[in-house]
């Protein structure tokens, strides 16, 4: 059967940095997720930084809500959420007998 590329006719996939777009994306909403789950009044910053649009650079933004982007910690903390996740998934996979 001859394989059929169907992605490649979806030019947007191949933009410079589209998908890593939605990588850190995601990190950044798994990272304020934790520090949600961890201090729920943080919901608060979290709307802020919602609110905020393209009013500032994404670095400024972060910095009002008191944190470095530049930061290793920061990323590597929605990476753990990640996992957690993923975890988790498996888990449940193995316990409902679906071959992980």
């Amino acid at each position: 059967m001859e394989q059929i590329n169907w992605w490649i006719y979806v030019s947007h996939f191949r933009y410079f940095f589209y998908v890593y777009s939605y990588a850190s994306g995601l990190l950044i909403s798994k990272a304020l997720q934790a520090k949600v789950r961890d201090d729920h009044s943080f919901i608060t910053e979290v709307k802020e930084f919602l609110s905020a649009g393209s009013s500032a650079s994404p670095k400024d933004i972060f910095s009002k809500m008191g944190i470095d982007i530049t930061d290793k910690k920061f990323w590597e903390d929605g990476l753990t959420q990640i996992d957690s996740e993923m975890k988790q998934a498996e888990q449940l996979a193995k316990k409902l007998n679906y071959k992980v």
